[in-house]
């Protein structure tokens, strides 16, 4: 996959969500002035918003792995965060207390590591079923984004799993209307509008070498 494939395909991926969020307002504006059925699809709305954050976010995230590993890179010319990302399941050898023989088991695998092209394995890319601040801030360091250009958006986007959550756990504590659809569709479609484009300048600008 070329550079230019991969940013195609991840605005193809953020085209049908734009379609999705308006497609919401439209279904919601349609709706009798029932307060019942109106609150209800507000309160289904909420974790929508969010799948679409996560999914994206996701989406984005694999597939910039995929062309890292395309393009075959070793150890001397990457950045630290991404050499410790290739490394990831081999540090869980090092959990709990290891035997000398333990350690220099590890040890020789690590050596013949740096012989090697480096992998990234997708499934360490997770959002671990809550992409709230704390988790994609940790996604940003692991690649090194530029997370000071999502300041902004972090309070808002921390509410949102808030409230999410809430809904997803039986709770019935969210009192929402029009506006919190409104200002958490925003939200997300800057968010992603910032992603995007913070991976199209790390690859222009080959931010993942050192």
């Amino acid at each position: 996959m070329t550079k230019e494939e991969l940013l195609e395909t991840i605005r193809q991926e953020n085209e049908w969500r734009e379609i999705e969020f308006t497609n919401m307002k439209l279904i919601y504006s349609n709706l009798s002035n029932s307060e019942i059925s109106q609150n209800t699809f507000l309160r289904m709305c909420i974790p929508y918003i969010y799948a679409h954050w996560e999914g994206f976010a996701m989406s984005s995230l694999k597939l910039l792995i995929k062309y890292l590993n395309d393009l075959k890179l070793s150890y001397q010319n990457v950045k630290i965060n991404l050499f410790v990302l290739s490394l990831n399941d081999k540090f869980q050898a090092l959990a709990g207390k290891q035997s000398f023989e333990q350690r220099c088991e590890f040890s020789s695998r690590f050596i013949a590591n740096l012989a090697q092209e480096l992998k990234f394995d997708k499934k360490n890319i997770s959002s671990k079923s809550n992409l709230n601040r704390e988790v994609f801030l940790e996604l940003c360091q692991i690649f090194g984004f530029e997370n000071t250009n999502f300041d902004n958006y972090l309070t808002d986007l921390q509410q949102l799993v808030n409230i999410r959550n809430s809904i997803a756990h039986g709770e019935n504590s969210s009192l929402l209307n029009l506006d919190n659809l409104e200002k958490y569709s925003e939200l997300v479609k800057n968010l992603i509008f910032l992603l995007t484009e913070e991976i199209k300048n790390y690859l222009e600008e080959k931010k993942y070498l050192t």
